[in-house]
Formats: C-alpha cells, structure tokens, sequence
C-alpha cells in the first residue's frame, strides 16, 4: 500500500500526485501533507485536469463545488479517501431527486477514476417529461415586474431577461456569460457559448431585438448584456416568481421555448440545435409534452 495522508491507495493503481514530474511526491515538500492538504492536492490536481480537458467552465466550478464539499465531509468524519468513503457520502443525497443524485454520483466516479480507484454506483437518470409551461405564468411573471416600483432601467432589464430566455432558449449559465459582442442587431442572431465549448447560433425576432438595441446600446463589446452571474439569475428569476404567484425559474423558459417550437411544427433536429442538446434523444421528450403526433397516429384509427 501507498499512503499519502489518510488516502490509500494499492500499489497497482494510479498514485496519488501532481501530474508533472519532480523528485518528491509534491514538487519538493518532504514532509507528510496533512489529511486536509493531501485532499486539497488531490482536487486541485483533478480540477486542472478538467480545465487542460476543454470542458466548460460551468461544468468545472458546479463539479468543484460538489467535490469539496465531499473533501470537507471526509475531513470532518476523519474518513479516507475512497470508494467506500465515496459510497457512504453518496447515500446521504438518498432524499434528493434522482437528477440531481446521477449528477452528483457522475462527479465522484470522475474524480475517483482519475485517482485510479473505481466507483460502482450508478443511478439510472429518469425519464421524465418536461414541465408544461403556459403563457399565463409567463405573463404574470411580465407583469409582476412592470408593476413594480422600480427604476425604469432596472424594469427594462428584468422583461429583456424574460423575453431573452424565452425566445432564444439559452440554459442560465449561457445567458450570464452573453456579451454585447455575441449579440448581431443587423442580422438578429446572437452567439451562444454552450455547454462542452460548443458554441451555436440563434436568430431571434424583430421585437427582441429591438429590446436587445436599448440594453446594449453604447455599451462595450466585451460587457456582459445583463451583467449577472448564472446565481444572481436564478435568485432573480425566483423572487419575480414568488411575487407574481407563478412556479417558474430559469429553466422553465427553455421548457417554454422548446415547446412552443415542436406545437408549431418545428423539425426536431432544428429545435435540437438550437437548443444545443449533443443527443436527439434529448429533444425528443418535447414531442410527448405536446402529444400532438401521438394523437395524429390515433386518428388514423377511425
């Protein structure tokens, strides 16, 4: 066995070090690092692995998140880095949904296998459809906000960030990041930087982008439309929903829009690309939310 710390690991798995090569385990430091240091490497280490990798910054900073809260959890229990350790941290997410549990589970067999060891669980994510978003909530959301006493700046920013998600289907994160440069007035598109760096091009209509002409108007190319980050989005995606009486977030408006486009006869590989979705599987559970061709088949029948 291989100690390090309080992480083991056998001999024949891949040892726990910095990924370039020195003469002593961690560029010099002779001394055993302490359970929380050896830890601390052990994360850094992978995390600059995902960023030599290309993979999206929202996938690193979500993961990392996760990951040192399980490192913290292993400090705190005195537990060793491992699979078991893994296992046992794992079960405590047991009341959360299944989404966020795969997710969860995904993030510890990543950084596990980097480490050399193995993670066995698997949680098989879930079929389930898409939330069903009206234009009724939609509206009460809009007009929460116009109701609101408020800067008649901060009001036109908070309708373009509705009308934003709902009209071109950006995921939070992509919004957040969306600069004055991704965005094309003449030709009413705008740039988006997706997940996995993929970037994609949506064109939006004539209303949205004379909404997008104000905020952007006289602003440098490289600020960000609305200046948030993806969190502050969310939280104020949230407390509008809260004051209009509505079960909405940012999510929900990429439900609405993907929606909107197969009721109305979209091909699904255009809505599967401008959703930015790798699979068409994925797209493929807006045709159920619609069950428009399900009923079409059934008529066939009479």
């Amino acid at each position: 066995m291989v100690e390090l710390g309080r992480i083991e690991l056998p001999t024949s798995s891949m040892p726990l070090k910095p990924r370039h090569d020195n003469s002593s385990a961690y560029g010099g430091i002779k001394h055993h690092p302490t359970p929380s240091s050896s830890h601390k490497i052990a994360l850094r280490d992978y995390i600059q692995s995902l960023h030599n990798r290309g993979l999206s910054d929202n996938y690193i900073e979500t993961s990392e998140k996760f990951l040192r809260r399980y490192l913290d959890w292993l400090g705190n229990t005195l537990a060793t880095l491992s699979t078991e350790s893994a296992e046992k941290y794992i079960s405590l997410s047991n009341h959360l949904k299944l989404n966020t549990r795969k997710r969860y589970a995904d993030y510890l067999r990543a950084f596990l296998k980097y480490h050399g060891m193995a993670f066995g669980i698997t949680i098989k994510k879930p079929h389930l459809l898409p939330e069903v978003v009206s234009d009724e909530d939609i509206e009460k959301l809009k007009d929460a906000i116009r109701n609101h006493h408020s800067w008649k700046r901060s009001i036109t920013n908070d309708l373009a960030i509705i009308e934003t998600l709902a009209k071109t289907g950006m995921r939070r994160a992509e919004l957040a990041d969306l600069t004055v440069g991704d965005v094309d007035l003449n030709k009413c598109r705008v740039l988006v930087h997706g997940k996995g760096n993929k970037d994609r091009v949506i064109p939006f209509g004539a209303e949205l982008c004379e909404i997008l002409t104000e905020i952007c108007h006289g602003r440098a190319e490289t600020e960000r439309v609305f200046g948030m980050t993806k969190s502050s989005l969310g939280v104020k995606i949230h407390k509008w929903a809260v004051k209009a009486g509505v079960k909405l977030h940012t999510h929900s408006f990429r439900h609405y829009f993907a929606t909107k486009l197969v009721e109305r006869g979209a091909n699904l590989r255009v809505v599967q690309e401008l959703l930015g979705h790798s699979s068409l599987a994925t797209t493929q559970v807006y045709l159920s939310v619609t069950a428009d061709h399900l009923e079409d088949a059934i008529q066939l029948l009479e």
